[in-house]
């Protein structure tokens, strides 16, 4: 039994605490995983894909999967590259001296990566989320693309 719990108060600090004696208890070997910060939100994925559709509407980029591979691409593997050995050792063997257009069809869904694409954006933590959005927006907002209203959404 594999369990995931996020401590942000005293009762769940307790809640956790309880929940890996019972574990150890029962098996009497536990392996822990222990990380500050918060996990992305399903909120970010949410403004992610208003972002993705505003920039198809607003661009000559294509379609909303367009974007997402193109953002994915250009804004979320330098992240990633810059935050994880491992992805940029991952990344280097498997795509980085491919053609560009392998890159970005790479993306999205393939027979390689499955249905999500090369794996990116589901691998940030928050704060990497928040930067992945921020240059989105200031990439396309130069170009005239318009994100406030969704901005202010997620602001409210």
């Amino acid at each position: 039994m594999s369990e995931k719990i996020s401590v942000n108060s005293a009762s769940k600090l307790s809640k956790a605490i309880t929940a890996l004696t019972a574990m150890y208890r029962q098996s009497k070997f536990v392996v822990v995983s222990m990380r500050p910060g918060k996990d992305r939100t399903l909120d970010q994925n949410a403004l992610w894909f208003a972002l993705y559709q505003r920039i198809a509407q607003m661009t000559q980029i294509g379609d909303v999967e367009d974007a997402r591979r193109y953002c994915k691409l250009h804004f979320g593997v330098p992240i990633m590259r810059a935050a994880s050995e491992d992805f940029r050792h991952g990344y280097n063997m498997a795509l980085l001296n491919l053609p560009y257009e392998v890159k970005l069809s790479w993306m999205g869904p393939c027979a390689l990566f499955g249905p999500d694409g090369f794996p990116v954006t589901r691998l940030f933590n928050r704060a990497q989320g928040i930067a992945y959005t921020d240059r989105i927006v200031a990439e396309f907002s130069a170009k005239g693309v318009v994100f406030t209203d969704l901005l202010n959404e997620v602001a409210a």
